[in-house]
């Protein structure tokens, strides 16, 4: 027997249409199934009953179809209402979705379009559920969040978030500036030892004779300047996590003493032959490619695969450019705050040059481009001559689209030059196009439909 599933659905639809929902149901595996009409729906709704989807069979209700959607919408904005439409009418389904419908289906649906559409619905909810958890606890930790409205981020966070339930060691990879170390500190914050400190160390910054007394500690003696013990980031870190940025620059001889501390759980102190026990989870990061290291005998292979656990890897920031504006609009707000500048916004002039860049540096250096850009500002908005960027990029990027206008006109250019190139890369196949971007084929089509793509 299929273990049920805390999802609930309020069906208002006709007797026929019911029995198929409840053997769709029933399928799944989803719990809490009320199919009901009319006014004992409304009812059940304005109570607070909670309700993860509505189906809605436009003929059951005694007020207008967008007037319905209206009234859900305002009473259980969590919800997700999916339309059974007889007549398929693409010009209404695209003004319902508009209001706030999630999907539609013919009426009567099969039992396979309904399992498929409660399925999507289910992981959709549990994706968003760890993400949100991801961000809030993050946002417990520092004043900064993670963006993420791409396929390619949330795909992040969901694996981070399944870290997060572990203890297990992860290794986050990806290029300088993606946001190794917030990741990090999220998956501790929303893991067991969240009560217990973040530790982190970038070995890329130690000089190489003192990254073993950094990560162990010392006694007083131990090499000429040492005058006092010292105690390690692994002390300091007991109990919680310690994070070590750029492990791929460790020693090899210090590497053989991280792989004992992983396997036996001890280590020794510089100068000390007496072992101490360590318990702290270790997160690590590198922006090398540690299985080449391994084969070029840089880095030892049972290290790679002790750390190597959970692997969390972070897309560069031209390979999830849609997150780019929604990142543009946090960073001119936490610099204006920060600064104390009354900007609102940035030109589409403006945004397109960003778009047109493909920031080497990542997310870090697209903030610092923003901040230099919030100092120097002179106006209400950020305007093409307040960012300062690298010559390339004023050359035109195929990658990107040009934008123009307004802040809304410059998302919905790039949207549609972005969907375009997906579709171009699926041979316009809409469904392939849909997997690719983490979405269904019905919203995708919706889409394409408001920006008069073809």
């Amino acid at each position: 027997m299929n273990e049920r599933i805390n999802f609930n659905i309020l069906a208002l639809v006709g007797a026929s249409t019911a029995t198929i929902v409840e053997n769709a149901v029933t399928s799944v595996g989803a719990c809490g199934l009320r199919v009901d009409g009319g006014e004992t729906a409304i009812q059940a709704v304005e109570s607070g009953d909670k309700v993860d989807l509505v189906l809605l069979d436009p003929d059951s209700l005694s007020m207008a179809t967008a007037d319905g959607i209206a009234f859900l919408k305002a009473a259980c904005p969590s919800c997700e209402i999916a339309l059974l439409l007889g007549d398929h009418d693409i010009t209404m389904d695209v003004e319902l979705m508009r209001l706030g419908a999630y999907d539609s289906l013919p009426n009567p649906p099969s039992v396979d379009e309904l399992v498929s559409l409660i399925r999507g619905l289910m992981e959709k909810n549990e994706m968003e559920r760890e993400n949100r958890a991801m961000v809030e606890a993050l946002g417990q930790g520092r004043a900064q969040t993670i963006i993420s409205h791409s396929p390619e981020m949330e795909k992040v966070l969901s694996m981070a978030a399944r870290a997060a339930k572990s203890d297990s060691t992860v290794l986050i990879t990806g290029e300088s500036g993606t946001g190794k170390e917030l990741v990090a500190r999220a998956i501790h914050l929303a893991g067991p030892r969240r009560h217990k400190a973040f530790v982190p160390v970038n070995i890329a910054a130690l000089q190489e004779n003192l990254i073993e007394s950094e990560l162990f500690g010392h006694v007083k003696g131990a090499f000429t300047g040492a005058m006092a013990d010292r105690t390690g980031r692994f002390a300091l870190a007991d109990g919680g996590t310690l994070f070590i940025d750029e492990i791929g620059e460790v020693p090899p001889g210090i590497q053989v003493k991280l792989l004992r501390v992983l396997q036996f759980g001890t280590y020794e102190r510089v100068g000390e032959n007496t072992p101490r026990d360590s318990d702290v989870r270790i997160i690590a990061a590198t922006n090398r490619d540690l299985e080449a290291e391994v084969r070029a005998g840089r880095f030892r292979a049972d290290l790679y695969y002790r750390v190597n656990v959970v692997p969390v890897s972070l897309p560069a920031l031209r390979d999830h450019r849609a997150d780019i504006p929604y990142l543009v609009d946090y960073f001119i707000k936490k610099c204006a705050t920060k600064n104390r500048k009354p900007i609102k916004s940035i030109t589409g002039e403006a945004m397109a040059r960003i778009m047109r860049y493909p920031f080497p540096g990542n997310v870090r250096e697209l903030e610092n481009v923003l901040e230099r850009g919030v100092v120097l500002c002179r106006g209400d908005y950020l305007t093409e001559t307040d960012i300062f960027l690298p010559s390339e990029a004023d050359r035109e990027d195929e990658t990107a689209p040009m934008l123009a206008g307004g802040y809304d006109e410059a998302m919905s250019d790039f949207e549609k030059g972005f969907l375009s190139r997906v579709l171009e890369r699926n041979a316009h196949n809409k469904s392939a196009a849909a997997r690719e971007l983490g979405i269904n084929e019905r919203r995708l089509r919706y889409r394409l439909k408001v920006l008069g793509i073809e």
